[in-house]
Parts: C-alpha cells; structure tokens; sequence
C-alpha cells in the first residue's frame, strides 16, 4: 500500500546488474549479460517504477544509473525508463559506462537522452594493474575515449580510480593520477580496493600493500588533486569547481532517494528499504506488488545515527545549525563527551556551526565516526 510522502525533491537510483564479464575483485551482486535477461529486467523495472507512482511525482533533482553495466541499455531503454518522470529541467543524470562502450554509436544515440553526466570506469592507467582488475580496455585508449565523450558535449565526466592495489607504491600511483589529469575529468572518484570474503580474488590479500602504505597513497591522492585545483568534497571524491556529484550528495545529507532493481537500497525518510539481491526473488517481488521490501522503519535515535555517519564523510562536515533545525535538539549536547574526547586526540574539528573529520581522521573515517556514534 502506498503511503503520502511529501513533495520536496527526490533523487531515482536506478540498478542494472548486468555485466558483460565478472571482476575478480568484486563482491557486489551482477548476472552475467544476455540480451534477453536485459530486456525482461528492463520490463521489471517499468513494473516496479509503477509501485511508487506518488513517490515519483515528486520532482526528481537526480537520477543515477549504476550498476554492474547500466551502459548495457540502449538509448531506447533508457528513454523509456525517465518516461512519465517529473524530472527538474536542471536534473543531474548519471550513466555509469564502462570504457570499451564509449564508441560513436554509442554517444550517438545516448546523446539523444536526457543523460548529462558520465561515470566512466577507468579505474587504472596501468596496464598490469588493469590486467589484474580483469578490466579489458588499454591505457591508451582513455584519451581516445574522452575526447568522443567531449565532442558529444558531455562536459560533466567522472573518472573512477582505484588505489591499494597490488604492489603498487606511491610513485605507481603517481604516474595514474599523472595521465588522469591530461584528461582534465570534472570529477575523480578515489577507492580504496578491499577483497571481499566472497569474491574470486579474496587470497590475494597478501599482495596488497600494508596499511601504512595505503594511507601514504591516500594522503598522495589528497595533496596531489587539491594542488591540481579539485576540491576534496567528500572522503573518495574530487571534483572541480560546480561539479561535486548531486546524486551523491543526497546520500551523504541524508535526503529521500528511491531505488529500483534487484539489491537497490533507498531511503525514503524514515523508511530504509532494499530488493532481494536474486533476480528471481526481485521478480517475485515485484509481481507481489511489493513496494518498499525488506523495510525498516527507524527510529528517531537511527536516524540521528545514520544522519552522522553519512554527513561526517563530507569534508565540510555536519552543519550544525541545519542539524538542530532538522531534529530539534543540539548535536553538541547529545555527544558532547565524545565530540570532546575525539577532539583531544586530534580526530574532530568543532567551529560554532560545523563538525568535521579532521584530516589525519579521513583515511580511519569509519573508526572514527563508530567510535562518535556506537
């Protein structure tokens, strides 16, 4: 049954689970692509957008598809998806695309949608770092495909980037971040990489360098990128000036998005939410008509909780003039011995109206904001 939900402005997550081949270091749920499993999804997906019909008149500020492979749709399908949306004529659209997709016809047709922001995938620009991601582009193909990406007028590129790679050094991931500037993206997503219990390369922890090491990486990517005039908005992400991710955005402050397709997880205030991980069950359960499986209702106190642990992760920190209006009492006085504590030992910034990490907490942000919460 659905409920009434007020009218401010929503973010739409939108999952394809598909990929063309499984990574060795991945443990987030995909299927192996097949054109007709894509297309039965993609009519699941239109089955499951008209559960939440109140919800998606609401005006959305953004729409995000990841994945998995979203650019395994086609242009078509991605027009069908944002059909009957209330989308804001400013809308922030994300396609995550993987690299080898990036080809004239592709950007032809996409082109023709409303998507104005790409995420493009790159991951490295070391050819035996990417041969051991399992990745199948070349180094030297990225330039060739950011320059079609910019002669199709995309001028709002995101380039993911991982670090902490096998035996990988500072200086390895120097000459990357090296060829990541001669492409001049808007954004750089920075990631950690962790081997997952369950995934195809999880006995390969010993190769990946110690701890130490990948703090030294980390601190390398934050010196390097503000020297180079991007902005370190959030713990893993640059971005120049005006080009923060709006979608991302809206998890970190906390603000209702809905998710749809198998293992999305949304949050409609105060409800969190997630489809079954298993195509079959999130087919079940779409033709149950269910809306908001696997639902939580929180409690204030969660709330409060969740509300910190995502807002802590933004450089600016918590507003806290913003956070007493939104909950109606004062952070300070609530944690006011932790704050305390954490600020002696020189992990908490606290100003008048804002708390935040500081930056020797960012790269043990999630020690950090349990040891403040929990």
């Amino acid at each position: 049954m659905e409920q009434d939900f007020p009218a401010s402005p929503l973010g739409l997550y939108i999952h394809i689970p598909f990929c063309l081949s499984r990574c060795g270091y991945c443990s987030f749920f995909s299927v192996p692509y097949r054109k007709s499993a894509l297309n039965e999804y993609v009519d699941y997906l239109h089955k499951e957008k008209a559960l939440y019909q109140s919800q998606l008149n609401r005006p959305l500020a953004t729409i995000y598809f990841g994945g998995g492979t979203p650019s395994l749709l086609n242009a078509e399908q991605i027009m069908d998806l944002l059909s009957g949306l209330n989308i804001l004529p400013k809308a922030e659209i994300t396609l995550e695309i993987n690299p080898l997709q990036i080809t004239e016809n592709y950007l032809q047709t996409l082109n023709k949608t409303p998507v104005n922001r790409l995420s493009i995938g790159v991951q490295s620009m070391n050819p035996e770092e990417l041969n051991w991601l399992e990745r199948q582009h070349k180094p030297e193909q990225i330039q060739e495909k950011i320059a079609l990406c910019r002669q199709f007028g995309y001028q709002n590129i995101s380039l993911d980037l991982i670090y902490g790679l096998p035996n990988s050094s500072v200086q390895s991931l120097q000459r990357t971040v090296e060829k990541y500037l001669t492409l001049k993206p808007e954004h750089i997503s920075c990631y950690l990489l962790t081997l997952d219990n369950d995934c195809r390369k999880a006995k390969e922890r010993a190769f990946l360098p110690d701890e130490e090491m990948q703090a030294e990486q980390y601190e390398f990517l934050c010196n390097c990128l503000k020297q180079e005039g991007y902005i370190h908005y959030e713990i893993s992400n640059f971005a120049l000036s005006g080009y923060a991710s709006q979608h991302n955005l809206r998890y970190w402050h906390s603000d209702d998005y809905l998710a749809l397709g198998a293992s999305a997880a949304g949050w409609i205030t105060p409800i969190r939410y997630q489809n079954p991980a298993d195509l079959n069950l999130y087919y079940q359960s779409v033709d149950k008509g269910e809306a908001f499986p696997q639902r939580e209702e929180l409690s204030e106190q969660r709330i409060v909780q969740d509300y910190l642990m995502m807002g802590l992760r933004l450089k600016e920190g918590i507003d806290l003039d913003e956070f007493n209006n939104r909950f109606r009492f004062k952070l300070t006085a609530l944690y006011e011995a932790k704050i305390s504590k954490l600020q002696k030992i020189g992990m908490l910034n606290l100003t008048e109206h804002n708390l935040a990490l500081s930056e020797k907490a960012l790269f043990v942000s999630n020690s950090v904001i349990g040891d403040l919460i929990l």
